[in-house]
């Protein structure tokens, strides 16, 4: 992929994932009211709780696009690199989101166990469910696709979260199912894990924003060097970092190259090397350092001859002083 195409790219990438946005906000509302409508009517905390996460997920559409509305900022000369570390800042916005109405939803499970106020499970309310996490099941399939192909953090984020209705939507059902039974702390007990849940998928989305956010190693060195030795005229590769996401990728190394390379064929060789660096893993920038290796053996030939030609006059001028002496 070249830099030209990546740089062009940009503002359709942004766009596309707008547009996916949009469209999983707008679902997200309408299985959000469903959900909440009947849950209250029910009297069914397991239902009300999943019904405000499903908003929630409507919430972090709206994070969402705000982010990437600053992160499709083109570089400036304040931001040379771009602006598209606003996109885990994003990510990392919904996290904490997603830990507080955990913490809501435990709040809430702990008062359900200290009143006699009980679910009243209906036909309605299994039916709203089940459609709901049908519902949920698309929308996450559909959201995760559009995220591996635009290399969104977002819509990543947001998939993994999406799909949690689905397991959190089941475990509603169980507890209406088991309030119809007469057990009816399970409803409570159900908050718990709904919260439980919410928990870890707000972990696993900090893990994921803040790697980026801190430049963790996004590649093996390995898998660098396998595809930087292939380039005809390198000799060996060294000092090979990696940071960031594609198409937010910055790779940089060092190669070297034979003795007797000219100027102009090292800076080929380099240039090759950038381009299928950036070609193979898609990413935005390679900076690729050149060393020649016949310069350092040079270098290191002159030193060595300045330490002997330092010895000689050392031992030259001793022999004049014993002379004197």
């Amino acid at each position: 992929m070249s830099a030209s195409h990546e740089v062009h790219g940009r503002p359709q990438r942004a766009a596309a994932i707008r547009r996916v946005l949009w469209v999983v906000l707008a679902l997200n509302l309408a299985v959000a009211i469903a959900k909440l409508a009947i849950g209250w009517s029910v009297n069914s905390l397991g239902m009300v709780a999943d019904g405000f996460h499903s908003l929630l997920d409507g919430s972090s559409n709206v994070i969402g696009l705000v982010g990437m509305a600053l992160a499709s900022r083109p570089p400036d000369l304040d931001h040379p690199y771009g602006h598209h570390k606003y996109e885990s800042f994003s990510a990392l916005a919904i996290a904490l989101l997603l830990g507080l109405t955990a913490l809501e939803v435990v709040r809430a499970g702990v008062a359900r166990l200290g009143t006699d106020a009980r679910p009243v499970p209906t036909a309605l309310a299994f039916a709203v469910m089940v459609a709901t996490m049908a519902v949920n099941a698309a929308v996450s399939r559909y959201e995760s696709g559009a995220g591996r192909r635009l290399r969104s953090e977002v819509l990543l984020a947001d998939a993994g979260h999406t799909r949690s209705d689905v397991f959190v939507s089941l475990s509603v059902i169980a507890g209406l199912a088991a309030t119809w039974l007469g057990i009816y702390w399970l409803d409570a007990l159900v908050a718990f894990a709904i919260a439980a849940l919410i928990l870890w998928i707000a972990w696993g989305i900090l893990q994921r924003g803040t790697s980026t956010l801190v430049d963790t190693a996004s590649l093996r060195p390995e898998e660098i060097a396998t595809v930087v030795n292939a380039v005809p005229g390198v000799r060996s590769s060294s000092q090979i970092r990696s940071r960031g996401e594609p198409p937010h990728l910055f790779i940089d190394l060092e190669i070297q190259l034979d003795p007797d390379t000219p100027l102009r064929e090292a800076h080929r060789v380099a240039h090759d090397v950038r381009e299928a660096c950036m070609r193979a893993f898609d990413a935005s920038d390679a900076v690729v350092h050149v060393t020649i290796q016949k310069q350092i053996l040079e270098l290191l030939l002159s030193l060595q001859q300045s330490r002997q030609m330092a010895l000689v006059l050392i031992t030259h001028n001793m022999g004049v002083v014993a002379q004197t002496a």
